[in-house]
C-alpha cells in the first residue's frame, strides 16, 4: 500500500527522497530556509513544498490541508540541540529544543496512520530546555493518543551505507505493527562494510581549487556497484568543488596519516602556529573503511583519505547515499551564522550546501525504511532488503 506523506522539517530533502523511491507518495513538504527548499523542489518537482515556519501554520490551515490527504507525517526536527558533543554538554539548552512539539502537535492534530521521526543519538537522553525528556515527550503525549511506539537507533553502515552515522528512529502506528517495523541489517556481503573509496573512488580527482558547482564529466568508471547505482541516470558530476586551500595548508595535510588529524600535527611538530586548535577539526579518513559521520559542520571535518584536501559536496552526498543525480541548490558553504549575526547579513543566513547534505537522512536508509513499512502494511511475507527497482524513478 502507497502511503501518503507529509514531511515536516524536511530539510532538502533525504528521509522524502528514500521514502519515495521505497514507493511512497510525498504529498507535501514544510521547510522554511530558501536554499534547502530549493534543492528539495529541484529533485521533487511534483511535491508541493510549503516554505514556511511550521509554528506559523495554523490547526486549521493543516488540517483543511491534510487532514483528507495525508496518512503518514515524518521529520527530523533540529538536531544540533540534542547533540552530546554540541552546547548540551555545557548544560546550554537551544530554544530549537522545543520544536519537537510542532512534530508532536502536526501529528496530534492529523492523527496519521503511521509517523516516522529522526534524530541524534543523542535525543534519547537529551531534555527540552533542562527538564522534560525529548523521547519521553513523543512517548508519553503520543502514546496517549493511540500510538504503539518502536524507537531504535540504526547505524547507517550496517544497511549499505559508507559512513559511521547513528541515528534514532521513532515510528508510530495507530494499529500497531504485526512484526518489528525497522529493517534487517543489509551488507554489501556478509563480513564487510562499504568504503568510503567504493563510494567515491570513481568521480573526478579534482584538487584544491578544482573542479566546479556546475555539471561536469565523469573521468572514470563506478569502482563498485554502490557507486554504480548511485550513478544510474546521471551523465555529469555535480556539486564536485574543492575547497581553496593556502599552500601551507596542503603541506600540513600532506602530514597527516590516515585516522591522524591536524590538531596532532600542531602538538608533535614544529608547525603549531599553522594548524587548527579545534580536535575534531581536518581528520585523513581511512580509505578502505567508512567515512566517520556526516554532521552539518563537515566540511572542515574531514580530508581526503589520499588527496591533500577536504572533501567536496558531492563526495559527502555519495557517503550520505545521495545519487548523483540529486543536485544541491545554495551556496557551497557560508562563514560562521553567529558572525554573519554580529555583522546585520541576515539575509544570507541560509542552509548551505555542506549543511543540507550533512543535516539530512541518507536517502538509502530511508528507502529500506520505506520498502520494510510497505511491507507490514500488506501484511505480505516479509522479504530481504534489496535495492528497489524503482530507485530514482
Amino acid at each position: 500500500m502507497t502511503l501518503h506523506i507529509l514531511d515536516v522539517f524536511a530539510g532538502c530533502g533525504g528521509l522524502s527522497f528514500g521514502l519515495r523511491s521505497s514507493g511512497h507518495s510525498i504529498v507535501a513538504a514544510v521547510e522554511k530556509d530558501q536554499w534547502a527548499a530549493e534543492t528539495f523542489s529541484v529533485n521533487m518537482p511534483e511535491v508541493e513544498v510549503i516554505r514556511d515556519d511550521i509554528q506559523k501554520l495554523s490547526p486549521s490551515a493543516l488540517k483543511s490541508k491534510f487532514g483528507s490527504t495525508v496518512d503518514t507525517v515524518v521529520g527530523g526536527p533540529p538536531c544540533q540541540g540534542f547533540s552530546v558533543s554540541g552546547k548540551r554538554q555545557y548544560g546550554i539548552y537551544k530554544s530549537e529544543n522545543r520544536l519537537i512539539y510542532e512534530f508532536i502537535r502536526v501529528v496530534d492534530l492529523l492523527q496519521p496512520k503511521f509517523f516516522v521521526l529522526e534524530n541524534v543519538r543523542g535525543f534519547a537522553s537529551a531534555t527540552i530546555e533542562g527538564r522534560t525528556k525529548a523521547l519521553n515527550a513523543i512517548l508519553r503525549r503520543l502514546t496517549a493518543k493511540g500510538y504503539k511506539i518502536f524507537h531504535r537507533v540504526l547505524q547507517a553502515a550496517e544497511y549499505g551505507i559508507p559512513q559511521y552515522r547513528s541515528r534514532l528512529f521513532v515510528l508510530g502506528s495507530l494499529d500497531g505493527f504485526a512484526a518489528d517495523p525497522f529493517p534487517a541489517e543489509y551488507r554489501e556481503s556478509s563480513n564487510r562494510f562499504i568504503s568510503i573509496m567504493q563510494a567515491i573512488e570513481d568521480l573526478p580527482p579534482v584538487g584544491s581549487g578544482e573542479g566546479n558547482d556546475g555539471g561536469q564529466p565523469y573521468t572514470d568508471a563506478p569502482k563498485s556497484d554502490y557507486a554504480k547505482l548511485l550513478r544510474e541516470r546521471s551523465s555529469l558530476v555535480y556539486n564536485h568543488e574543492a575547497m581553496n586551500h593556502s599552500q601551507r595548508l596542503i603541506q600540513r595535510f600532506a602530514e597527516i596519516p590516515p585516522g591522524g588529524k591536524g590538531y596532532d600535527i600542531g602538538r608533535k611538530t614544529r608547525h603549531q602556529n599553522t594548524v587548527t586548535i579545534y580536535k575534531s577539526n581536518n581528520q585523513r579518513l581511512f580509505e578502505d573503511r567508512p567515512s566517520l559521520c556526516i554532521t552539518a559542520n563537515w566540511q572542515s571535518s574531514y580530508i581526503h583519505p589520499t588527496l591533500n584536501r577536504n572533501l567536496t559536496v558531492r563526495e559527502a552526498a555519495r557517503i550520505q547515499s545521495f545519487p548523483d543525480t540529486f543536485i544541491f541548490r545554495g551556496k557551497r558553504a557560508l562563514m560562521s551564522s553567529s558572525l554573519l549575526r554580529r555583522e546585520g547579513r541576515h539575509a544570507e543566513l541560509h542552509i548551505s550546501q555542506c549543511h543540507q547534505v550533512g543535516n539530512a537522512v541518507p536517502p538509502l536508509l530511508a528507502m529500506r525504511l520505506g520498502s520494510r513499512l510497505d511491507q507490514l502494511d500488506r501484511k505480505g511475507d516479509v522479504r530481504p532488503n534489496v535495492l528497489v527497482e524503482n530507485w530514482m524513478r
